[in-house]
């Protein structure tokens, strides 16, 4: 094996690889990346039992074959090497010697035999459709906060992603909180150019686990679109010259569709920005870790106030310029469930749609974008001090 390939590029491509290098696994190999020279390129592969990425860079190949190289340290050495070209190579001698040379450093590294490397599982694809790069990290951004942090409960610990009617959904849900973007796949078809212009081959749901998810955000390369290749148990993600591949979960996810109400009497319109920067102020005054942590939003025809209080701390309260259609209200939120959309959205302004102060609430801005969130309930005298979240 023999080959030649510039430091910035292929330090660049063991970054890419490297989320997906096991730290747990009982089998060593797999604490390595797969290094393939082959044609004019090298591929490089990172595998934990999960998620597998692999990578290509443009290479000078003298000599094809594979090796096994440990990604921690090899990252570290690559890392250090100055800006320019390195040279690998192996012998037929000594198939697990790395020999490594870029303008006068040289090194002499352990490898193991590329063909111990985990084979990828057998992908016969079902279906498959296209998205944008950006669209596809957008609408994740705009979704994975809400999913459920506890692993138990698989189905709700992951993304969804369903395909239903010429319409694409992906939706995130923790059992308080459900956050979903949805687009018309036929408009999407219609304006698109290109690779990305094609309809989805059928219908179906798949449910991504969340490590996959973060990944995605991560590393997808926005300005190329990102071909999605499923069956029923794995996903493929093609995006430049970078494939991820993924388990999918093998979970049936709840009818999040149940919990939407069927309509709203009242609406504010509220500035996102301006909101966001008041009720980062005033959520200091409750503990960010407390259960039962609220705000209060009182909010009448173009005035909202936003308080909070704490026996503990003290009580802040501020206020935003509003425009109200319907009935004044004060209700009660969970901050951090009312902060984390507005990081991720990108509208100027946002509704909040109610019906009163215990039933759920829809928050919409940028297009297709709907996130529902239950009020906390007010405590009854007959309850114990706090304030109680009910589940979606």
């Amino acid at each position: 094996m023999n080959f030649l390939v510039n430091t910035e590029k292929f330090l660049s491509g063991i970054r890419r690889v490297m989320s997906a290098v096991s730290t747990k696994s009982l089998n060593a190999m797999l604490n390595n990346i797969l290094l393939e020279a082959e044609g004019d390129a090298l591929h490089l592969t990172a595998y934990d039992m999960e998620v597998r990425i692999q990578t290509s860079v443009p290479a000078t190949v003298n000599e094809a074959g594979t090796i096994a190289v440990p990604a921690k340290k090899f990252g570290e050495v690559i890392g250090a090497l100055p800006m320019g070209d390195v040279l690998l190579e192996t012998r037929a001698e000594a198939p697990e010697e790395i020999r490594l040379k870029c303008m006068k450093a040289n090194y002499k590294l352990h490898g193991q035999r590329g063909e111990s490397f985990p084979v990828a599982d057998p992908f016969v694809e079902d279906w498959s459709f296209v998205m944008g790069g950006k669209e596809l990290v957008d609408c994740l951004c705009k979704t994975v906060y809400s999913r459920s942090e506890d692993e138990t409960r698989q189905a709700l610990n992951g993304v969804l992603i369903s395909i239903r009617g010429s319409m694409r959904t992906i939706a995130a849900s923790d059992g308080r909180r459900l956050a979903l973007v949805e687009a018309s796949l036929e408009q999407e078809a219609k304006e698109g150019e290109g690779e990305s212009a094609g309809l989805p081959t059928q219908e179906g749901e798949v449910i991504l686990p969340f490590k996959v998810v973060a990944e995605l955000i991560r590393s997808v390369d926005q300005t190329k679109v990102v071909k999605i290749r499923l069956t029923r148990s794995m996903a493929v993600f093609e995006n430049g010259q970078t494939v991820i591949t993924s388990k999918l979960v093998d979970k049936k996810y709840p009818n999040y569709r149940s919990v939407i109400p069927v309509s709203f009497r009242n609406t504010v319109e509220i500035p996102r920005m301006l909101f966001a920067d008041v009720l980062k102020r005033v959520r200091t005054m409750v503990g960010e870790g407390e259960e039962n942590a609220s705000v209060t939003l009182s909010i009448q025809e173009n005035l909202m106030r936003i308080s909070a209080s704490s026996p503990e701390y003290g009580n802040a309260e501020d206020s935003v310029d509003v425009s109200l259609t319907g009935e004044p209200i004060d209700i009660s939120f969970n901050p951090r469930y009312l902060f984390d959309p507005l990081k991720n959205l990108v509208c100027d302004t946002f509704q909040i749609h109610y019906n009163d102060c215990v039933t759920p609430v829809e928050m919409t801005g940028d297009p297709g974008f709907i996130y529902i969130l239950m009020p906390m309930r007010p405590v009854l005298p007959s309850e114990e001090e706090g304030t109680i979240e009910p589940q979606i």
